[in-house]
């Protein structure tokens, strides 16, 4: 029984992951994922695969039998003849080399598996799964140059656009005045939740906030900041929401941001006085 072959959607996020698309391509795959979230949350989680494997796959070495197997099958010069005999080559036969590289190519597919098979067994807690995962959201939205499916720093249109688009009505404050203006929106899919995110900026860097629900696998967990993989995530939470913020800026700013959150969501649910 002959596999499906696979369709041109499948093609398109394989190529965009591997970096094979080109400028005009790439561009357009960013305008489909911004306009098709269900397209923008595959290419997130197979993203995350990626590069959890590429961290947490330990680097197997070989048995010493198959080394020895692939030693003999790589072409090679002939050894010194040994004091008490002389060692003749074995001559090469066609083919050889091909060989050699099938076995190379079938053991490195198999280090993988193997690899990615005791990253499942080492699965970092919920709380730590559902931070790594924002945290390669936000590296590859800076990487691509595109922090935010939807561009403004006026929160009357990003709250309607990511409403449309969630099922978490997204707590927006403004911050501008403590030098945190609103950049942006995009959505975030954890547990299979698209969830809104918030962008703020500050001087050249930027604050992801992610709002989850908090019955979603992984969303509660201790308030704290902590650093992952180079970016420092902040965890807080209110009787109705989990927030998980990644930033590239340093420790002290991301809690003076935090601060100015919570005061603002405070100063909001605060009822005005006659």
């Amino acid at each position: 029984m002959t596999e499906p072959a696979p369709d041109d959607r499948t093609l398109r996020l394989n190529a965009a992951l591997d970096g094979e698309l080109d400028a005009m391509a790439a561009l357009e795959f960013e305008r489909d994922m911004r306009a098709d979230p269900a397209l923008a949350a595959d290419y997130r989680r197979l993203a995350a695969l990626r590069d959890a494997v590429k961290r947490h796959a330990p680097r197997e070495a070989a048995p010493q039998a198959v080394r020895d197997r692939i030693a003999a099958l790589a072409p090679r010069t002939p050894p010194a003849p040994a004091p008490a005999a002389t060692v003749v080559p074995l001559p090469r036969r066609p083919g050889l080399d091909r060989r050699a590289f099938a076995l190379a190519a079938s053991l490195a597919v198999l280090g993988f598996a193997v690899g990615a098979g005791l990253t499942a067994l080492r699965a970092p807690p919920q709380g730590g799964e559902t931070a790594q995962r924002l945290v390669s959201d936000f590296a590859r939205a800076e990487i691509s140059g595109q922090p935010f499916d939807v561009a403004s720093s006026d929160r009357h249109t990003v709250k309607p656009w990511l409403a449309d688009r969630t099922t978490v009505s997204a707590d927006i404050v403004d911050l501008a005045p403590q030098g945190f203006p609103l950049a942006g929106g995009r959505i975030a899919v954890v547990d299979r939740v698209p969830a809104p995110t918030l962008v703020y900026r500050h001087n050249e860097h930027l604050v992801a906030v992610t709002e989850l629900p908090l019955d979603v696998k992984g969303a509660r967990a201790a308030s704290g900041i902590e650093t992952v993989d180079g970016y420092h995530v902040a965890r807080w939470s209110d009787p109705t929401l989990a927030y998980v913020a990644v930033s590239d800026m340093d420790e002290k700013t991301l809690a003076e941001f935090v601060e100015a959150f919570r005061r603002a969501q405070n100063s909001a649910s605060e009822p005005v006085r006659p």
